[in-house]
């Protein structure tokens, strides 16, 4: 019990917003998905316990229309928390523990998989009891939504882990309002279309980089080839390789349109009341999902993540 406050206390001190402990073997007992097993097993076979912080976006920046002010800001964040976790990481160490951060937003080569990281952090945060999915399965919590970015410590320190908090947060399609808003159309029930999402969340992304490459590679002119060598999105492209800004995290949409948290009526929602991108099909899709939850037919989205959409273990 001692460690838990005094790692939790130091957190909040190096600048965590929230803080939450899982337990490592239920997240290995629970993984995402059993087929691209992310658990703290395959990272560390002694990790006994993740730590998960959160730093919350500034408020401000959902005011910002400039993109890549945006995207440097949201690498800011993220930067934020490699350090808080390195931080944390020596502080456990120097009680007689072993600690590191987990890879955040890095591809586990091992997966095959491009958009599987180790370690997923949703989920590990729904299992520390900072929050529980949403209709696009993103980590919504009970004091920002989802305006927050994730970063873990794993240990072998054994802490007490936090509750479940045992209640979902998201009102799933009776709100609907990320599926309204997405502009790719990738939110599902209870699911995501992370191909789709990533045409906005990964804009300057691996993906989306071969592309490019394949665009100069086919140009049917030099001139044509030398324009996408010279253009705006190929700088975009060595910035966030540089500095990863876009790479990842690149679309906030669904951050901005959640009523969910503390922080936005007072400042989100005289901003994003209005969503300009609601389609009739979008309308009928949430309908739809609306009808069949009440009619009781089986979603597989929910069957698969309700575990996380809950809060709950079951």
């Amino acid at each position: 019990m001692e460690n838990v406050q005094s790692i939790k206390t130091k957190a909040y001190e190096l600048g965590a917003d929230l803080v939450g402990i899982a337990d490592a073997e239920k997240l290995n007992l629970n993984p995402p998905d059993s087929r691209w097993p992310q658990t703290p097993k395959r990272i560390w076979e002694e990790c006994r316990s993740v730590i998960v912080i959160a730093k919350r976006i500034p408020f401000g920046f959902f005011r910002s229309k400039d993109l890549s002010t945006r995207l440097y800001v949201a690498q800011l964040i993220m930067n934020r928390l490699d350090n808080i976790a390195l931080e944390l990481s020596y502080f456990i160490e120097s009680l007689g523990y072993y600690a590191f951060p987990a890879a955040q937003n890095y591809t586990d080569p091992e997966l095959k998989r491009a958009t599987y990281a180790p370690l997923s952090l949703r989920h590990a945060a729904v299992e520390a009891g900072l929050g529980t999915l949403g209709l696009n399965l993103n980590l919504v919590t009970p004091n920002f939504g989802p305006r927050v970015y994730l970063q873990a410590v794993l240990t072998d320190l054994r802490l007490r882990p936090d509750k479940m908090l045992n209640n979902p947060i998201c009102l799933g399609p009776k709100c609907g309002r990320c599926l309204l808003a997405c502009p790719v159309d990738a939110v599902g029930h209870w699911k995501l279309d992370k191909r789709r999402c990533s045409m906005k969340a990964q804009r300057y992304g691996v993906a989306s980089l071969i592309k490019h490459i394949h665009k100069i590679i086919d140009a049917q002119t030099k001139e044509e080839s030398k324009e996408l060598v010279k253009s705006m999105d190929f700088v975009s492209f060595w910035q966030a390789l540089r500095t990863g800004a876009g790479a990842y995290g690149a679309c906030f949409r669904c951050m901005e349109v959640c009523p969910i948290g503390d922080d936005y009526s007072k400042h989100l929602k005289d901003l994003y009341r209005h969503i300009p991108e609601i389609t009739m099909k979008k309308l009928n899709k949430i309908k739809e999902m609306i009808t069949a939850e009440k009619s009781g037919i089986e979603v597989l989205g929910f069957v698969h993540s309700s575990r996380w959409i809950l809060g709950k273990d079951i």
